[in-house]
């Protein structure tokens, strides 16, 4: 999909990945809207960039989205679901609230944010873009919430797409470990290896609209990594028992860190 003078959101949009996402956009002649939880160090101008402030765990909150995105773009043409967090931990007790929160926003936010794209644009052509994880793909240990809300995606994704017109795309985005504040806000976790910067990352995302592409890979190791599991089944196990290492670590290292908070 050509970019020059698309209508475009970007939820996640005040820092990491998204963040890199919207200045790419800025530079290819878009009108964008930034929203995201936190202020942004972004500078609306009010003609090509604006930010909304919001809640975007619940349906009120999305569904202002829509409405601020309408009201100052006239419409949306491509909508890229990027807000998301993790929890790096130890399940203990049965806690429905715990989960209702990392799923609210990482999967539910998502799907419904993807249906009011399809009931807003009708039988035009639109994208839908959002951020899963390798971690949908590969589970990792200490991340079992974070890796259910992004598999939850994956398989929403080849469902959904068969009910979706030809010129009308649902694209997943799988990045690997991205190299900004998100492994510091989940618990102050060990960052999995291999890993890279979110400006690589916002640009595969840019190239696959470009291009169509239905599934993102931004990293070339970690598709290798699959390719190669499929020969040899052990690989993928193997690096999980490695990253398994680090989470006993920090689990054993954790008392420490809460005495110390």
């Amino acid at each position: 999909m050509e970019l020059s003078g698309k209508r475009i959101v970007v939820t996640g949009g005040s820092s990491g990945i998204g963040r890199e996402v919207v200045k790419l956009l800025q530079a290819s002649d878009c009108t964008v809207v930034a929203a995201g939880k936190e202020p942004s160090e972004l500078v609306p101008d009010g003609r090509e960039l604006f930010f909304f402030q919001g809640d975007l765990s619940s349906q009120e909150g999305i569904d202002h989205l829509f409405a601020y995105a309408e009201d100052v773009m006239g419409g949306i043409d491509i909508f890229i679901a990027n807000a998301g967090f993790a929890y790096y931990e130890k399940l203990g007790e049965p806690d429905w609230q715990h989960m209702s929160v990392i799923f609210n926003l990482n999967t539910l936010g998502v799907i419904y944010s993807a249906q009011k794209m399809k009931r807003l644009r009708g039988e035009q052509p639109y994208a839908f873009i959002c951020t899963a994880s390798g971690m949908g793909i590969l589970p990792l240990p200490g991340y079992a919430l974070y890796s259910a809300t992004k598999a939850a995606l994956r398989g929403f994704a080849g469902a959904y797409r068969y009910e979706l017109n030809r010129k009308q795309r649902f694209q997943v985005v799988y990045p690997i470990a991205t190299r900004t504040n998100f492994f510091k806000q989940a618990g102050d976790s060990p960052v999995p290896w291999p890993s890279q910067p979110a400006n690589e990352v916002a640009a595969a995302i840019v190239r696959g609209i470009r291009t169509g592409q239905a599934n993102i890979h931004p990293s070339l190791t970690f598709r290798m990594m699959n390719a190669l599991n499929g020969i040899f089944p052990f690989i993928l196990p193997l690096y999980a028992g490695i990253e398994n290492k680090k989470f006993q670590h920090w689990l054993r290292q954790k008392p420490e860190k809460e005495s110390l908070s």
